[in-house]
């Protein structure tokens, strides 16, 4: 049970940076080059997905046998990429759907976290 709340807080600490830095990045975008929010950052998502990683494994989770986790997997992939988009398009639109984008990939994210039921299940 601490390791779900520790991969919950991780959750939490990781969306409150992306979008901290995807803000700053439709505005002046210091924030987001800062330094120690960059490294911060960072360090968050690679915590959060070594507690992803030891959650599957003592649960026994395999991607391959539980579609809801497959698909959970490639949804964070493609959050990644939009994070990517947002940090590198030099349009302010593109940056602004990729950051709706990147919302919407959350909220399946977080869908598929609580119901464990997979979209194409």
């Amino acid at each position: 049970m601490a390791l779900k709340h520790t991969h919950l807080l991780f959750v939490v600490l990781s969306i409150v940076l992306f979008y901290t830095r995807a803000f700053s990045r439709l505005g002046s975008g210091k924030l987001a080059t800062n330094k120690g929010v960059f490294i911060t950052s960072h360090s968050v998502d690679t915590l959060l997905l070594v507690t992803a990683v030891i959650l599957a494994v003592t649960a026994g989770l395999n991607p391959a046998q539980q579609p809801w986790l497959l698909q959970k997997i490639v949804l964070v992939f493609g959050y990644i990429a939009l994070g990517f988009v947002i940090a590198k398009a030099s349009v302010k639109k593109t940056k602004y759907l990729a950051l709706g984008a990147a919302t919407f990939v959350l909220m399946a994210i977080a869908h598929l976290a609580v119901s464990k039921q997979g979209f194409f299940a």
